[in-house]
């Protein structure tokens, strides 16, 4: 094993890194927790609070999808509104959804065959691949490659994530979709999310102008989105948040599962005067998600 490698290795996250971060009750007693990492970092990159080790590489799956638009943007793509907030998007195939994809890609002179994401057009992260796609076309390179991490396009990427961050990539491997996906710290990815908002106020205003357009009407990250956050779930636990003030929240939830992570994420964003109490007493309604009996809530999930 070489040096750098040895390296990853030792800032993987471990199982003693993950501490308690939310419980679930039912009839009085806890019946399951979830444990995690959880981070808040300010304007400036430095971490305000955390939970566990913050300093532990993690994939962030599809919750960085605001900066690899970034990275598009700077490619050249040449999209507004709804089509720009798409190419941040976990979609849920919806017509309108996969009408924005078709779009993009026929702006820029492609179809849906040009797309190299699992079942195409409908994959879940076809827009954030249109994206890639006609930013690509915009700068002149190559389409049948984009995703391959010696692209322009890929490379790109990685220089907003460093930039971002304040950190080095120092392990990629590939993403569900199929695109290159680069370990990152817990902190490292609050402090990227954080700075969306100086480092592109145009992605910025999109998303939180078009929230159902990342997933779709009613989910905690839209939800979030139209209170005027930037926010994105991503696969195996990890949820983020950023604030147009340059605030960045990053959560790893050990077990994958992202039930309790909007709940912790609010809650994190009440005590750093991020959130109204009106405004947290309000989405956690809409967070909170009951343990039933009977067809009867008989306890709830609550954030530590």
């Amino acid at each position: 094993m070489n040096h750098r490698a040895e390296t990853v290795v030792a800032l993987a996250a471990k199982t003693k890194d993950f501490v308690e971060l939310a419980e679930v009750t039912r009839g009085g007693l806890v019946e399951s927790w979830h444990r995690g990492i959880a981070v808040v970092t300010d304007p400036e990159g430095k971490v305000l609070a955390h939970k566990g080790n913050s300093k532990r590489l993690i994939y962030p799956r599809s919750a960085i999808k605001p900066l690899q638009s970034i990275a598009m943007r700077r490619a050249g793509l040449a999209l507004s509104g709804e089509e720009l907030a798409m190419t941040s998007a976990s979609h849920r195939s919806t017509p309108a959804h996969i009408a924005m994809v078709q779009s993009i890609l026929a702006k820029a002179g492609l179809t849906e065959t040009d797309l190299k994401c699992p079942d195409g057009i409908q994959f879940n992260c076809s827009g954030k691949h249109a994206g890639f796609l006609s930013a690509s076309v915009a700068s002149g390179w190559s389409t049948a490659d984009y995703l391959s991490i010696d692209h322009p396009m890929q490379k790109l990427v990685i220089d907003v994530l460093e930039e971002c961050s304040g950190e080095k990539i120092l392990h990629s491997t590939v993403d569900g979709c199929g695109a290159p996906l680069h370990a990152m710290t817990v902190e490292g990815i609050a402090k990227a999310i954080g700075k969306v908002a100086t480092a592109d106020p145009d992605l910025f205003d999109a998303l939180v102008a078009n929230g159902w357009v990342i997933s779709n009407h009613g989910v905690p990250d839209a939800l979030l989105l139209d209170h005027g956050f930037i926010a994105k779930n991503g696969a195996e636990g990890v949820f983020v948040v950023g604030t147009k003030s340059g605030y960045g929240i990053c959560i790893k939830l050990a077990d994958g599962n992202l039930r309790a992570a909007p709940l912790i994420a609010i809650k994190l964003m009440l005590e750093h005067g991020l959130l109204s109490d009106l405004e947290y007493q309000e989405l956690k309604q809409k967070f909170a998600i009951p343990s039933l009996g009977g067809g009867k809530p008989q306890g709830e999930i609550v954030a530590l």
